[in-house]
């Protein structure tokens, strides 16, 4: 059972609760995003993806876009099992959850790409209408790997799950890009100093490790938050546990 409370939160409270789920198993949130992001750098020191501070040609610049979507996503969907075990008080298991992506990977991918799709597209030619589609299509990854939909179900489920809410999602997601912005503007002031490229490409990544899983825990548990309000998701979770333990109680005896 988990002690982290189920029940509505604010965007801050939000983050405080992400902060505790990260902080009750690190490494299993830092491994599977190590397992990604570190091939992910040798990929790009070796091709020279974005290393040498020049522009890229537009090869180049695709297979960046591209590969890297592929790494968000598969870190993604990894951190939301992990995030989702610690939440709700079972044990996480950094290998399940990479079971796990490899077997919904390509809806997984697909709902992604759509999402980085419309997004991209809002904000190109209308700028902040593309928070509406950000807020709209929150939860599509979790809908994928919690509740195992399609990429077209999951989109459609995330639709469903945004309605009435989209100001307290788009307030959560902001409130952690705006942390990560803090942070990673203090970073950047510090590897200016370095020379290297590789260097600060090696330091980069260290970060991204650290701070990455904090987006997926937080998304993860905003998915749980919504449903928690619309859905009673609380509720009919106490429940199960419930008759879980009655059950184990009645064959014990």
């Amino acid at each position: 059972m988990t002690d982290i409370a189920l029940r509505p939160r604010s965007s801050t409270e939000l983050v405080d609760a992400a902060f505790q789920v990260y902080r009750r198993d690190p490494m299993q949130f830092m491994l599977p995003t190590a397992a990604v992001y570190i091939p992910w750098l040798v990929v790009r020191l070796v091709f020279d993806l974005g290393v040498s501070g020049q522009l890229p040609s537009s090869g180049q610049l695709i297979a960046m876009l591209a590969l890297g979507s592929l790494v968000y996503t598969i870190v993604s969907g990894a951190v939301t099992v992990v995030a989702s075990d610690v939440y709700l008080g079972r044990a996480p298991d950094t290998a399940r959850a990479f079971r796990a992506v490899l077997a919904r990977a390509v809806p997984l991918l697909v709902a992604s790409i759509v999402t980085f799709v419309l997004v991209g597209v809002a904000s190109v030619f209308f700028l902040f209408p593309a928070l509406y589609p950000l807020a709209r299509f929150f939860a599509v990854r979790q809908a994928v790997m919690l509740e195992g939909a399609s990429a077209p179900a999951a989109l459609s489920r995330s639709s469903v799950l945004s309605v009435g809410v989209k100001r307290h999602v788009l307030n959560t997601v902001l409130l952690v890009l705006l942390l990560a912005l803090a942070v990673s503007a203090g970073v950047a002031m510090v590897l200016s100093l370095i020379p290297s490229r590789v260097v600060i490409n090696l330091i980069g990544t260290a970060l991204n490790i650290v701070i990455y899983p904090f987006f997926g825990i937080t998304e993860t548990l905003l998915y749980y938050d919504v449903r928690i309000r619309k859905e009673g998701f609380d509720v009919e979770f106490l429940a199960n546990a419930a008759g879980v333990r009655a059950g184990e109680s009645a064959a014990a005896s």
